[in-house]
């Protein structure tokens, strides 16, 4: 990818002047640091093996709703040509964004930060329900969570020889999503704290790329996972905006492994939007296997 390219084009799509480019390397789309006469900004160049300029156009629909009813969204600047521009790179048409880079710095984990986090889940949630777009998204739903991700697992997880195990921990998952009391709306779907920034007591939240319909109660599985006393904290802080019923409470447990399957499947390089060499193989997938099962033993009734 060459650096001068990526600046002209920015300078000519976006107006910017005395462009700096910086790649920040990261894992499933590239995100460059661009500094300015006018200021600092991010430049997202979306992966071609899952977005594409309609993909990314519902994104920014979303964004710029959700900025409009006060959640605590990423700002986008326009282009010449809207919101979501293309660049040419290395002959490849990619759907591009410039966003401001937001104040402050990524949090240190507390009970204030997940509170505030939580604050802006709710935040978005909340706004997201008066959301509608032309744009078709795919949902999150059994295929996308559960047995999309089993499937492309499979080999991996039979080398294991955790597949018998963790498929029929799959069909015991799907009964706590059959419960038509979960709430349903669009989610996040990456709501930790690699994803905010926090500048005093105002927290701004970006990566919206995962963005879609899904059961509420996954959203903050991975804060779960990490700690009760912060889930409860962020409880606190989503219910100061939203309410989070008690059924979307009991069933986050069981998001607690339904949400790490997409992820693991992206780190053993068997995702749509994989890339590169596989984060993970098969003795770190036979420990998170493991995991998976000890979770649900003492977690999920």
């Amino acid at each position: 990818m060459k650096r001068m390219e990526i600046k002209d084009q920015i300078e000519d799509l976006f107006g910017l002047r005395d462009v700096v480019c910086e790649n920040l390397n990261t894992p499933t789309n590239d995100i460059f640091s661009v500094t300015a006469s006018t200021g600092r900004f991010a430049l997202k160049l979306y992966n071609p093996q899952s977005r594409n300029v309609a993909d990314v156009q519902w994104e920014l629909e979303l964004l710029t709703h959700l900025m409009k009813n006060g959640a605590p969204a990423v700002r986008a600047f326009p282009g010449k040509n809207g919101y979501v521009e293309t660049f040419l790179i290395d002959g490849q048409d990619r759907a591009a964004v410039l966003y401001e880079w937001a104040k402050g710095e990524k949090p240190k984990p507390s009970d204030d930060t997940y509170e505030l986090l939580g604050k802006a889940a709710g935040q978005i949630h909340l706004a997201a329900d008066t959301f509608t777009s032309s744009l078709s998204r795919d949902k999150y739903d059994v295929e996308a969570l559960i047995d999309g991700p089993l499937r492309r697992m499979r080999e991996h997880l039979v080398a294991t020889g955790r597949w018998q195990q963790v498929f029929d921990m799959g069909e015991r998952l799907k009964q706590t999503v059959a419960n038509p009391a979960l709430d349903w709306g669009v989610c996040h779907m990456d709501l930790t704290l690699d994803n905010v920034y926090r500048d005093n007591d105002t927290i701004t939240v970006f990566d919206f790329d995962s963005s879609a319909e899904c059961w509420r109660a996954l959203e903050p599985y991975k804060v779960l996972r990490l700690s009760k006393e912060y889930f409860a904290a962020w409880l606190e802080g989503y219910r100061s905006v939203k309410p989070f019923k008690q059924v979307d409470e009991e069933a986050v447990a069981a998001f607690g492994i339904i949400g790490d399957l997409r992820v693991i499947a992206w780190d053993l390089g068997v995702a749509t939007s994989s890339r590169g060499t596989p984060k993970i193989g098969v003795p770190e997938l036979t420990v998170i296997a493991d995991g998976w099962l000890d979770w649900e033993s003492k977690n999920i009734k």
